[in-house]
């Protein structure tokens, strides 16, 4: 599971990330808690978070973007 931090773009960086599947990396939206968005990684690894960096920073508004990405070991 990937956790991504971001105060603003939320709606924007779920659309990007639900449902669809980059480099390998599958992500499926979990749920929201504040500033964190929760998406489901197949296969399960790290190297997720990675991708996500770069999906992000490469979409319209990686640019300008506070974010921040980390790992959670599924429990």
């Amino acid at each position: 599971m990937i956790i991504v931090f971001s105060p603003l773009q939320r709606e924007f960086i779920k659309q990007l990330f639900d449902a669809q599947t980059y480099e390998g990396v599958s992500f499926e939206w979990v749920k929201q808690e504040g500033m964190k968005l929760f998406f489901r990684v197949n296969p399960d690894e790290e190297s997720a978070v990675k991708v996500a960096k770069k999906v992000i920073k490469a979409s319209k508004y990686g640019a300008s973007l506070n974010f921040m990405v980390d790992y959670q070991a599924d429990v």
